[in-house]
This record gives structure tokens, C-alpha cells and sequence, in this order.
């Protein structure tokens, strides 16, 4: 009997239900209409949404690419060209069938920042439903150039075809001092001095002046200092003492004459051992077969002797006058590094009529021993507790011309002659040097000689751009200092 009974309700429920369908079947249909019509608009609204998410998140990096690209060339023409470049790149044009107004550009170069914004607007597929026919996204990058430590030495090229005419106006040595200032504007920015930011500079052409720059000789002064005895490479005597002039920190192997003008010979024997040579090498130097605490300097006078000659030729050399074998020592000594613009910026200014020959080695040996803590220059920091970058900007117009007065005193021959050997020893230098860790930018201006392209490309820390460069005019040459030196900077993503 249960059982009968909960059959009979099952059935007429059943059958109350299907009249209800029956009976009201139309209001049924209209009421699932208007419950799906939400339902899509859901889903409508969810499918919109993820393509507007995805439009702003590529928009946001390709911002990012794009403020990255600009301020590696901050200070270069092509900077917004680069900008836009890299960020159609990486927003390609109809990206989801979206319409991009941007990027706008805002740089403020002294703070050394760029800021980008864009914006995309998308029509909707289905929010339309609902009234919305577009999205809007939008986003924005802020990239600001940040120096680490760095630590630079300008040795710029100032043999006599460094007063020739350059393409484009002007001298190649004026070219060189507005290039190089430009570097100097970029490192320094705003800022009249920067903490962990150093710049030296050598002045060199046949050999290296290695006074302190602007500072006063007095031969009077020149004080010794005690050795560990060793025997004078120059002389073959036996010898416990190096003397220091007042104005450079630099030992010398013998009293310089009172007229000295601040000129060295490399540490250098025309022998068969080529382990006396440490004229590749940082600082003083012990070796089995020679000692070096010191160099030797060079003339005006009677030149140095070594085997017991006097150079051939050149008894009474006075290197204050003109002659391919005795050029006179730059006027220009060697500013050490420094975090002060104007001392800087002064010193190159001051780079002004080009003389003698051209000795590639003798500019990059001191540029090297200028940059690190090592004595005889000790204004590098060593082993500071944070990151720092050293580098050598080398720039020259010349290729190696051999001569007594250069550092080597003809030993490898004279003129063209000698320059096979001098070229081997500024590769071996420059080996030596990008293995100590240091980077070296070179420059070869206004001689397109491609013997010298060979070997500068070698001496580089790469053979092509950012490390290597050729500029046949001074617009090129003031192009590639501030590639140089936005190189030299590290950036990153402040937003």
C-alpha cells in the first residue's frame, strides 16, 4: 500500500508539471533568454578583459625595451629614434586589434632619465552588449642612467699630424678636445664632481711626459730614495738608490738634468733576452735578468749611454729641438685620476700644438700605469668593497714611427723600419692589459690605413663597435666618444 501511494504521487506530479509546460511553454523560453543574455555578458566581459590584460602587459614591456634602448644612447641623435624602434618591436603594430597612441617621450637630462608613456585602445567583442564599445589601457616606464664605479684614462694621440686639418673644420687635435669633453659632459653629467667616478688623461707622441700635468720642475729638489740594491740595466753599475723629481711620483734610474723635461725611456735592452723587457709590464719590476725600480730619463743633454755608447749620431742630442730622432717632450704631463669635472675638462682643453713622432706603446704603458693602484700613480683605489669598471679610452691619428728619442733609441730600427717590432710589443701590452682585467676602447681617427684597422682592432677589447672605432671626420669622432661613453654606463629600471 505505501508503495501504491508514492507511485500515485510520482504520477501526479508528473502530470501537473507537464500542463504547466504545456500551459505556459512561451514564458518559459523568453525567462532562459533573458537569464543567458547575463551569462554571455559574463563570459563577454571575461574574454575582453583577458585581451585588455594582455594588450598592457605587452605595452608595459615594450616600454621597458624601449626606455632601455634609449638610454644606452642618451646622449645620441638616433636616442628617440631608438626608442620608438625597439618599441615597435616589440609591440607589433595590430597586436590584438588594438590602436596605440605613444609612445611620449619625456627626457630630463639632468637627471638623467627618460620617461615613457602609451596608451591602447581595443574594441570590445561582446561588452558592446552592455554599452562599452572600447577598453583603454595604458602604462609607463621610467629608465634612469646610473653609473657604477668607474675608473677612465684618456691617452690621446698628440704627434705632429695630430695639427693637420680634419674632415669636416677645424684641427684633428681640437676634434679630439671637444670629442673628448663630450665624454667627460656624459660620465659627469650635471654634477661638478661624482663619487666613484675618476678620469685621468696621457698626452703622448713619441714617449710620455710623466710630470704631473702644470707642475713646476725643480731640479733642485729631486730627493733619493733606497732600493734593494740591483744593477742599473742602463749602465751595468751597481746601484741601491732611485732618485724622485719634485713634481712625479715616478723613480728614475739617474738624476735628471736640470733641464729635463719630463720624458722617459721605456724599460727596454736591445739584447737577446727578452726577459730584461718589461717595458709591456705594469709596474716596477724584478726579473732574473734585470732589475727595473726605475726608469731612465731622456735627455736634453748628452743622451743616456747604454753598452757603453752614446746613441749613434746623437752625442749631443737636445731633445727641446726639432729632428725626427729628438723631438721634443710634451709640454703636456699626465693628469692623474680624478672625480673633479673642471680639472679634468681644464687638462684636456690645455692639449694644444702637436709635435714628434708616434710611439702607440709608450701612450697605452702609461695610460695603464695612470689607471691601476700600483705604484708609481696610486690615486686608483684597491680592491674597493663595490663594483667598478676600468677602462682605457686610446685614441690615435698615427701609425708607430721608430726614432732614439721615442723610448727604444733606434733599436729596432728607424722610422717605417722599426715598426714591425713596435707593433709586436703594443699587441703584447695591450694582452697583458685586457688580461688585467682592463677595457680598452680604441679609436682610430682620420687615417683609414687598413695595416693600422688590423692592428688597432687587435688591441681593442673587440674588434668592432663598442670597442673599436673608426671616425674619418671630427662629426664621427664626437658620435663614437659618446657611444664610448654611454658604453661606459650602466642602466636600470627605476619603475
Amino acid at each position: 500500500m505505501k508503495n501504491h501511494n508514492l507511485y500515485s504521487f510520482w504520477r501526479r506530479s508528473r502530470n501537473r508539471v507537464s500542463r504547466f509546460w504545456r500551459q505556459t511553454g512561451g514564458g518559459v523560453a523568453v525567462f532562459l533568454a533573458l537569464a543567458v543574455i547575463p551569462l554571455i555578458g559574463f563570459v563577454g566581459i571575461g574574454t575582453d578583459t583577458a585581451r585588455a590584460y594582455l594588450v598592457k602587459s605587452r605595452l608595459s614591456s615594450a616600454l621597458d625595451a624601449a626606455g632601455l634602448a634609449g638610454g644606452r644612447s642618451f646622449f645620441l641623435p638616433t636616442r628617440d629614434a631608438d626608442i620608438q624602434m625597439f618599441f615597435n618591436a616589440n609591440f607589433p603594430p595590430g597586436y590584438l586589434g588594438a590602436t596605440i597612441s605613444g609612445p611620449n617621450i619625456d627626457v630630463d637630462e639632468d637627471a638623467e632619465t627618460i620617461t615613457l608613456t602609451a596608451s591602447a585602445s581595443l574594441q570590445t567583442s561582446f561588452m558592446h552588449l552592455f554599452g562599452f564599445n572600447a577598453l583603454g589601457v595604458s602604462s609607463s616606464a621610467v629608465v634612469t642612467r646610473q653609473m657604477q664605479a668607474l675608473d677612465v684614462v684618456l691617452a690621446i694621440d698628440m704627434s705632429g699630424s695630430m695639427a693637420w686639418s680634419a674632415a669636416g673644420g677645424g684641427s684633428r687635435i681640437s676634434a679630439a678636445r671637444s670629442a673628448a669633453n663630450e665624454l667627460i659632459d656624459i660620465l659627469f653629467g650635471s654634477d661638478s664632481t661624482k663619487d666613484k667616478l675618476n678620469i685621468g688623461l696621457v698626452p703622448w707622441n713619441g714617449k710620455v711626459n710623466i710630470m704631473r700635468d702644470g707642475a713646476f720642475y725643480d731640479s733642485a729638489v729631486t730627493v733619493t730614495q733606497p732600493v734593494t740594491a740591483f744593477t742599473n740595466p742602463e749602465t751595468g753599475a751597481a746601484q741601491a738608490e732611485v732618485y724622485i723629481a719634485n713634481n712625479s711620483p715616478v723613480p728614475l734610474l739617474a738624476t735628471p738634468d736640470a733641464n729635463w723635461q719630463g720624458c722617459v725611456f721605456s724599460r727596454f735592452i736591445d739584447d737577446a733576452d727578452e726577459d730584461t723587457d718589461t717595458d709591456t709590464l705594469l709596474g716596477m719590476q724584478s726579473t732574473p735578468a734585470a732589475d727595473w725600480p726605475a726608469w731612465q730619463p731622456i735627455g736634453p743633454g748628452t743622451q743616456p749611454l747604454w753598452g757603453g755608447e752614446p746613441v749613434p749620431g746623437s752625442a749631443q742630442c737636445t731633445l727641446a729641438v726639432g729632428g725626427s730622432e729628438c723631438r721634443a717632450c710634451l709640454d703636456h704631463g699626465i693628469t692623474p685620476l680624478v672625480n673633479v669635472k673642471a680639472t679634468i675638462q681644464g687638462a684636456v682643453n690645455d692639449l694644444v700644438s702637436p709635435t714628434g713622432t708616434t710611439n702607440i706603446t709608450q701612450g697605452l704603458g702609461w695610460a695603464w700605469r695612470v689607471l691601476k693602484p700600483e705604484a708609481p700613480f696610486t690615486e686608483a683605489i684597491a680592491d674597493p668593497p663595490y663594483k667598478r669598471q676600468q677602462a682605457i679610452v686610446l685614441l690615435t691619428d698615427g701609425e708607430n714611427f721608430a726614432g732614439s728619442g721615442d723610448g727604444y733609441k733606434t733599436t729596432f730600427g728607424d722610422g717605417d723600419t722599426g715598426r714591425p717590432d713596435m707593433d709586436a710589443r703594443l699587441q703584447l701590452l695591450s694582452d697583458n692589459l685586457k688580461a688585467d682585467g682592463v677595457i680598452l676602447y680604441v679609436i682610430q681617427f682620420a687615417n683609414a690605413g687598413g695595416a693600422l684597422q688590423t692592428l688597432l682592432q687587435g688591441v681593442a677589447s673587440g674588434p668592432a663597435s663598442p670597442f673599436y672605432h673608426y671616425a674619418p671626420d671630427a662629426e664621427t669622432l664626437s658620435q663614437v666618444f659618446r657611444e664610448v661613453a654611454n658604453h661606459l654606463s650602466e642602466l636600470r629600471l627605476s619603475k
